[in-house]
């Protein structure tokens, strides 16, 4: 499920990065990104109310049918 939140909802996992990482914004050029991504993306699923949780899999069941979005293709 966390790939599919990471395709879908980036600019959320980018804003819990910063807040672990104590800082305004983050990116690929921020030191020690990468290693904060799965904590991140724990945290938002952890928010995530059972409605959100069950849209998040509803896209992630449509993904392996139909592949990924075509927006998220063209990054």
């Amino acid at each position: 499920m966390t790939d599919i939140l990471w395709q879908t909802r980036q600019g959320d996992v980018w804003a819990e990065i910063a807040a672990l990482l104590n800082m305004e914004s983050a990116n690929t050029q921020t030191p020690g990104w990468f290693e904060m991504r799965m904590t991140a993306m724990k945290n938002i699923l952890n928010k995530m109310t059972e409605d959100e949780k069950s849209k998040l899999q509803e896209e992630a069941d449509r993904m392996a049918k139909e592949g990924l979005l075509a927006e998220i293709q063209r990054k």
